[in-house]
């Protein structure tokens, strides 16, 4: 009898295509997927806000005097070229010689030297008051009076710039392996490997929490460091991520996440932003901007702001837009900060942003090349880019 009864039921649900229930005659069908994380609320209406000091990539607290700018070539270089500083000298690379111009007097001093088949020059330090010189073949070269001098070879192919801490350097080879060199001595010993994620070498940033040093071996893989000892962790944050976000894979970081109420930012090129937890794994606040990001400022009152090729958003600390306005630059390179002031660099010059107004004024002409690098010394400003290192300053 049970199973008669279970025959006529199934009968039903077929002749009803499987259905209980009523359909209104004017029913269309729809497919619709609720997401799990919202889209940030767009308040374009907000007329004035307080930005706060910049802090993120840089906190650069010195005033400059925008009406008496002056810019300077202060030497040719090519796109392979390493700029850096050392108490009162420029340090560059340029081919196969390394150039010290003192700050005070610009007089140029040139060291040529024997670098190996593609060999390239990726770091200067200063340790015991000597320059010191690391190649992408691992050599150490310091300048002696006159010469150069090699004080090591290690015979390990680099393409990243070293971590220097006190008296030792954090060397990454291009297969993944983490080596420390003391400086007393110059030996060397493997510390530990990391699995390489695909993705295009960058110049980043090393930013930093409250027991983490973060730093990014190229856009896709990230790593992290003890602030204590520098020993790495395999915490696998990106890829965690990437797991957790209702957004595509972040596999092109502009930049090192940053820390902010104990939170990391992630910006990738593609547009994605993600402000993760790495300790609790929650997700905070996400969105697709749907464009290119060239360059970010973050403030000390939780704003973000984002260059894209045509336009800027400015983004609050709960994710929301507060601002939006397009910029007529046709090649935008990149922003930077003077204490609250904000200044775009294109091919055409540098132009201040107002915020409020929505506008950007041209300052001063000049024509500069994409790969653009900023260095802050003292009260002036250094631009590189693939030609030319210039001076900014009153």
């Amino acid at each position: 009898m049970k199973k008669i009864k279970l025959l006529i039921f199934l009968l039903i649900l077929s002749s009803c295509n499987q259905y209980l229930g009523t359909v209104d005659p004017d029913y269309i069908p729809t497919n619709q997927v609720t997401e799990i994380f919202s889209e940030p609320k767009i308040e374009n209406n907000i007329a004035e806000f307080e930005l706060g000091n910049i802090i993120f990539p840089r906190a650069i607290n010195f005033f400059l005097n925008e009406n008496n700018l002056e810019i300077e070539e202060i030497i040719n270089i090519n796109k392979k070229s390493t700029v850096n500083f050392v108490k009162e000298k420029i340090i560059v690379s340029k081919g196969e010689a390394i150039y010290l111009i003192d700050t005070k007097n610009q007089n140029k001093l040139e060291f040529e030297l024997n670098l190996n088949k593609d060999e390239e020059i990726i770091s200067v330090f200063e340790f015991n008051e000597d320059i010191h010189i690391l190649t992408n073949r691992s050599r150490i070269l310091f300048i002696d009076g006159q010469n150069v001098s090699e004080l090591a070879d290690y015979n390990i192919f680099l393409n990243k710039a070293p971590i220097l801490s006190d008296k030792n350097i954090i060397l990454f080879s291009v297969f993944g392996d983490i080596y420390n060199v003391k400086l007393d001595d110059y030996s060397i010993s493997k510390k530990d490997n990391f699995i390489i994620k695909p993705g295009v070498s960058i110049k980043s940033n090393i930013f930093e929490d409250s027991k983490y040093f973060y730093i990014l071996f190229n856009s896709g893989t990230l790593l992290t460091f003890d602030k204590n000892n520098f020993n790495y962790f395999n915490n696998y944050l990106l890829e965690d991520l990437n797991i957790l976000t209702s957004l595509d894979s972040f596999n092109e970081l502009i930049d090192t996440p940053f820390n902010y109420n104990e939170n990391l930012y992630f910006l990738d090129r593609s547009g994605k932003i993600s402000v993760y937890n790495p300790v609790s794994s929650d997700i905070l606040w996400e969105l697709d901007i749907n464009d290119t990001i060239l360059s970010y400022l973050f403030s000390n009152n939780g704003y973000l702001i984002v260059m894209t090729f045509n336009k800027f958003l400015i983004l609050s600390n709960n994710g929301n837009i507060i601002s939006s306005f397009s910029h007529n630059k046709e090649t935008p390179i990149t922003i930077f900060n003077i204490q609250e002031n904000i200044y775009l660099i294109s091919e055409e010059g540098i132009s201040k942003l107002n915020l409020n107004d929505k506008r950007d004024d041209i300052i001063y002409k000049n024509k500069f090349t994409n790969n653009l690098e900023i260095f802050f010394q003292d009260q002036t400003i250094y631009l590189k880019d693939n030609k030319s290192l210039f001076k900014l300053s009153e």
